[in-house]
C-alpha cells in the first residue's frame, strides 16, 4: 500500500523561508502576469479587488498588511494550502470563500486554472465597525459564503461602471464586507465601552452637529465618525443616552426647527422643509402632521388665532395711551 503524501512534503523550504521574512503592499505586485482586471487607480480607502485568472501549478505569497478574502469563481479545483504554519488540502469549489488574515505569508498548489476574485480589505475596517472591540481575524481554508461571493461578484462588477469611481460606493461596501466579517469569522473581546451610553458631552455634540445643518442627509456613519465609534456600537450607545434612534432623534431635531419657522415666519412651506431637509414640501407635511398631528398650515393658523386676543389687547393699550 502506497504512503499518504503529506501536503507539506514537497514546499520548498528555502522558498519557504524567503517569503516568510518578506512583506509586499500589493497582493498584486506579486502575480502581475494573473490580474485580469481590478480596482488600482480608483479612489477606494482602504479597500481593493482584483479578477486572477492564470495556470495551474505553485505560488508562494510574501506577507501582506490588508486581511485577503478569495472566492473561486467557475469549476472546483484540488488546492493545497499553507497559510503560516497550518497546511490544508481540500476540494474548493465555486462560491467557496478563503480568507487570509493580515500579515500571513501563504503557499498555493491548485490542480486546475486559477480562476479567482481576490477582495483586500485593510484591517482598520474591522476594527471599525467592531468598535470599542478588538476583532482578531483567522485563518479560513474555504468554506461556502454567500455573502462574501455576492459582494465579490458585485465589486467586479463596479470596475465597468461609475459606481467605481465614488469613494462613497468604496465605503459602504468596506462597511458591509467588515461587518459581515466580524459576524461570521472574527473573534473579539469586549471592552466596557462597547456597552455604554453616550455621555452628555458626545451626546450634545451630536445634536449641534445635526443643528448646524439640518438639510444634510445624516447618516448613522456620519454621527458614529463624530464620536468614534463603530455603526453598531454607535447605535446601541445612542438610544441608551437619548431613548431614540439616531434617525428618529434627527427627525425631532427637524421638526421642531420646522414649527419654530412655521409659527414664527411667513415663509413657504417648501422653503423650511428645504431647510430642515425634506426635498418636497409633501414629503414634510406628511413628516409633519405625523409628528405635531396637525399640518404646517394647521400649525401657523392656530399659532395667529392664538396670538391674536394678545395683539388686539397691545392695540387697545396703545390707544388709551395716546
Amino acid at each position: 500500500m502506497g504512503r499518504v503524501v503529506d501536503p507539506g512534503d514537497e514546499i520548498d523550504a528555502d522558498r519557504w523561508a524567503a517569503i516568510s521574512a518578506a512583506a509586499i503592499a500589493d497582493p498584486c505586485d506579486a502575480l502581475p502576469e494573473q490580474v485580469r482586471s481590478s480596482s488600482k487607480g480608483r479612489p477606494w480607502r482602504g479597500l481593493a479587488v482584483w479578477h486572477q485568472v492564470g495556470p495551474p501549478g505553485d505560488l508562494y505569497i510574501p506577507r501582506v498588511n490588508t486581511h485577503t478574502i478569495l472566492v473561486r469563481r467557475v469549476s472546483s479545483t484540488v488546492l493545497v494550502q499553507r497559510q503560516g504554519a497550518t497546511i490544508r488540502r481540500r476540494h474548493w469549489q465555486p462560491g467557496e470563500a478563503i480568507i487570509v488574515p493580515s500579515g500571513v505569508p501563504t503557499f498555493w498548489r491548485s490542480e486546475s486554472a486559477r480562476d479567482n476574485i481576490h477582495i483586500d480589505l485593510d484591517p482598520s475596517w474591522l476594527q471599525r465597525v467592531a468598535g470599542g472591540d478588538e476583532a482578531r481575524l483567522p485563518s479560513c481554508f474555504g468554506q461556502p459564503d454567500p455573502v462574501l461571493s455576492a459582494l465579490a461578484s458585485a465589486l467586479i462588477a463596479s470596475l465597468h461602471t461609475d459606481a467605481s469611481l465614488q469613494p462613497s460606493f468604496a465605503d459602504g461596501m468596506s462597511q458591509s464586507l467588515a461587518a459581515h466579517l466580524l459576524a461570521r469569522y472574527a473573534q473579539t473581546s469586549r471592552r466596557e465601552r462597547s456597552t455604554a451610553a453616550l455621555s452628555r458631552r458626545e451626546l450634545d455634540r451630536i445634536t449641534a452637529l445635526v443643528r448646524e445643518d439640518l438639510s444634510h442627509r445624516w447618516s448613522v456613519s456620519q454621527m458614529a465618525d463624530a464620536v468614534d465609534l463603530s455603526c453598531f456600537h454607535f447605535c446601541r450607545s445612542f438610544k441608551a443616552a437619548s431613548g431614540q434612534s439616531p434617525h428618529a432623534y434627527v427627525t425631532r431635531l427637524r421638526m421642531e426647527e420646522a414649527l419654530r419657522q412655521v409659527r414664527a415666519s411667513s415663509r413657504p412651506f417648501l422653503d423650511i422643509a428645504l431647510d430642515t431637509g425634506y426635498s418636497t414640501a409633501t414629503h414634510f407635511s406628511q413628516t409633519f402632521r405625523r409628528h405635531w398631528g396637525i399640518t404646517p398650515r394647521e400649525a401657523r393658523r392656530a399659532h395667529r388665532l392664538a396670538a391674536l386676543p394678545l395683539k388686539q389687547e397691545e392695540n387697545s393699550r396703545a390707544r388709551t395711551q395716546s
